[in-house]
């Protein structure tokens, strides 16, 4: 009987010390905008974005510059309650259409399989992430790829994100260009 109840006891407390660290996580609005965009990445290409890049219809020369109003439009629909205002723009036009369009040209689905994301100790606006992203081409096995990068978000903006970056891939942006 003694042992029925320390084995239940210990189960009881699993649980309990489970649910308490995945409600701190869960509790944190800031992982989960991490996630949303991690979702929003690694899932596709974005069809939608795809053609708005792609189709020449959407994209006009104003003052000597191209201009796709209709992508930054969608951009900002899709995107803009997760970054602050000033890096949005700049999100896409040094990191957030990497693997999307790589995967687009080279004939891949991307797949978001898990994310892990962590706050830094030492800075309360700083989180690391950890995306476990499958990706597949035309009927071949899934592979996967470890993706990890650093996220800062606004202290001045609450819940923005001022900074994206991506960090080592495990050869996936290599594999994506390749198109082998």
């Amino acid at each position: 009987m003694f042992k029925v109840s320390l084995v239940s006891f210990m189960l009881l407390l699993t649980g309990v010390l489970f649910a308490a660290c995945s409600n701190t996580e869960a509790g944190d609005p800031n992982v989960s905008i991490v996630e949303k965009v991690l979702m929003l990445q690694f899932n596709g290409p974005d069809e939608k974005i795809m053609d708005l890049l792609q189709n020449p219809e959407y994209t006009k020369v104003v003052d000597g510059k191209e201009v796709n109003e209709e992508f930054d439009k969608y951009v900002t629909e899709v995107y803009g309650d997760y970054f602050t205002e000033d890096y949005l723009v700049p999100f896409f036009q040094t990191s957030g259409l990497i693997y999307p369009t790589a995967a687009e040209f080279s004939g891949y689905e991307l797949n978001l399989k898990d994310t892990v994301v962590k706050q830094t100790e030492k800075d309360s606006n700083r989180y690391t992430f950890t995306a476990t992203v499958g990706y597949l081409k035309d009927g071949e096995k899934e592979k996967t790829a470890d993706v990890s990068g650093l996220v800062l978000f606004s202290t001045k903006e609450k819940g923005g994100i001022g900074q994206f970056d991506y960090g080592e891939d495990n050869g996936l942006s290599k594999e994506l260009s390749s198109g082998e």
